[in-house]
């Protein structure tokens, strides 16, 4: 049976609230043999903690998502410092800068992010990257720390004018179901010449399935036609592509062998 890694996951959102179980072995069931969820926000993380105490192949990042950045108080970074301690913790985020909806200030989450990314070194994990329209200026941040710092630009929806800049960061590139989508022509261009070291995939659940299950809630099983169109634009097998990511989201995230 061939086994892939759902590298960005939010298990927790209220859409699943009534079958989340189903959802969960459902992926299992399906070869899907770890989940990574990313942190939005600091109320969620015991939710977080708590799925995965009850599920050991399901792992977490811990963060403030752009979108709450004006949540971020004097507390906040001892919060995230205390939950990394849990076992299940790979990762700091999603985080980021997001220009398109502004739901912070743009200030607020340039310094927000800083501070994550200073986490993240201190406590020596990766880091989860959100970002909307704002390339130049998460560049700017992420460069700052080049050499020192590794992560991944989740939900990837940039063109292959981007991927310079991260290569030379090191960093690794996630794909959701919008690469599916038939409008995705310059995400499709860029996930045909990402290195193969360096290439990831994910639902980023309950949102953004993908093509095949559009306008229906997301959930890990969906991955495999995720995995089978990014397979068909850099043309190679489906089985290759899924160890691939699942190899490269365990190098990144420090995940174990699954058993």
């Amino acid at each position: 049976m061939r086994t892939i890694v759902d590298s960005h996951a939010h298990l927790g959102w209220e859409s699943f609230k009534d079958d989340r179980e189903e959802v969960i072995q459902r992926a299992f069931d399906d070869g899907v043999v770890q989940i990574v969820q990313a942190g939005v926000d600091l109320l969620s993380i015991p939710d977080q903690l708590a799925l995965a105490d009850k599920h050991t192949s399901i792992f977490n990042g811990v963060g403030l998502h752009p979108h709450e950045a004006k949540l971020w108080a004097s507390d906040s970074a001892q919060v995230l410092r205390a939950a990394a301690r849990h076992s299940s913790v790979v990762a700091i985020g999603e985080c980021g800068l997001d220009f398109f909806y502004n739901h912070s200030e743009k200030q607020t989450q340039i310094d927000v992010f800083e501070q994550q990314v200073e986490l993240a070194l201190e406590l020596d994990l990766p880091i989860i990257i959100h970002t909307r329209d704002a390339w130049e200026e998460t560049f700017a941040v992420l460069m700052a720390k080049r050499g020192k710092l590794r992560g991944v630009f989740h939900c990837f929806t940039g063109g292959p004018d981007v991927l310079p800049q991260i290569n030379e960061l090191d960093f690794y590139v996630s794909f959701s179901g919008i690469v599916t989508f038939s409008s995705a022509k310059d995400i499709q261009a860029a996930a045909a010449l990402v290195p193969a070291n360096r290439i990831m995939v994910e639902t980023d659940c309950p949102y953004l399935a993908p093509q095949g299950r559009r306008g229906k809630r997301n959930e890990p099983s969906f991955i495999w036609l995720t995995a089978q169109k990014l397979a068909s634009l850099r043309s190679v097998h489906l089985d290759e592509l899924a160890a691939s990511t699942a190899e490269n989201a365990r190098l990144l995230f420090g995940l174990p062998q699954p058993a």
